[in-house]
């Protein structure tokens, strides 16, 4: 257990210093060139050599979004529509090709409620979620094309988190907090969970709505009995948290653990600055950092690995 337990208070120090130092960690320990490099399966023998990469068998590198009418084309073609056009794929470009055919009004009669749900049934992936999510995010000022009752009727209909997250942050955002309130109460089933990596990763789960009601249920884990669940009460309280519970949040100063006693000076100093009605709405820049992400651009293989 001496390594997790490391591991957590490096996390919690690194918390404390910031997004700037944790990116700066993490790119001495990758060095130059090897995250493009490691994004390169598709390489021939003679590039891997050239790049200095092992050889390997093809893999796919994301998903391929293919266009409704696609198979019509196909037909006419010869083509598979579940086949790309010959060439490199690339995840990136087909996502944002996928993102605004999503905005893009329904034609018809039908609505962006059934064009989200007929997208998500096709793209059940990461990557199908991701994209989806972002169009609701990017509908999030447009009532007409997305109303409140297409959000509250595609919350109770889908079963992916993220895209329900999403969608309770939305209707967060124009007022109404009845859904990201569900949401909360359903993630937060998790703090009782009897192994503490479960109530950790609720934790985590609560962080990202960024929204107060997430942190009055993660303020009394603050006195759980493990240090790592402890720490992630008040990395959630750190981006949910207000005012209101900042007084809790100093009580850890005494705690044995030093990087308890650290964060948790950080962080009550950081929810004083805030109102007590602070975050009791998620904003729109908060929702937009917890987006899942879409799939990345590709590169240029040929010269991965090389700085």
């Amino acid at each position: 257990m001496a390594g997790p337990r490391a591991s957590l208070r490096s996390l919690a120090l690194a918390a404390a210093l910031g997004a700037g130092g944790m990116g700066l960690a993490m790119g001495l320990a990758m060095g130059p060139g090897r995250d493009d490099a490691a994004r390169c399966p598709r390489a021939t023998p003679a590039a891997a050599d050239a790049a200095g990469m092992p050889r390997t068998a093809p893999a796919p590198t994301g998903a391929v979004f293919v266009p409704a009418g696609a198979a019509a084309v196909a037909t006419r073609t010869g083509a598979r529509a579940d086949v790309p056009p010959p060439g490199p794929a690339d995840p990136g470009r087909d996502a944002e090709r996928a993102l605004k055919s999503l905005l893009a009004p329904p034609a018809g009669a039908a609505d962006i409620r059934g064009k989200l749900a007929a997208f998500l049934d096709r793209h059940r992936d990461r990557d199908g979620v991701a994209v989806a999510s972002r169009g609701v995010f990017e509908l999030a000022d447009n009532p007409v094309l997305l109303p409140d009752t297409a959000i509250a009727a595609l919350y109770l209909e889908r079963e992916e988190p993220d895209i329900r997250r999403v969608l309770a942050q939305v209707a967060s955002m124009r007022g109404d907090n009845r859904w990201i309130e569900l949401h909360v109460a359903e993630t937060a089933l998790g703090l009782h969970a009897s192994e503490a990596a479960q109530r950790q990763q609720a934790l985590v789960e609560l962080a990202r709505t960024r929204h107060a009601a997430a942190a009055d249920l993660a303020l009394p884990m603050l006195a759980d009995h493990d240090t790592g669940v402890v720490l992630d009460a008040l990395l959630a309280l750190r981006v949910t948290g207000n005012q209101r519970h900042a007084q809790a949040v100093s009580h850890l100063r005494g705690h044995p653990d030093e990087a308890v006693r650290w964060l948790a000076r950080d962080v009550a100093a950081e929810l004083r600055m805030l109102s007590g009605q602070a975050r009791t709405r998620v904003a729109g820049g908060d929702l937009m950092a917890e987006l899942p992400a879409l799939p990345a651009p590709a590169i240029a293989c040929g010269r991965a690995g090389h700085g």
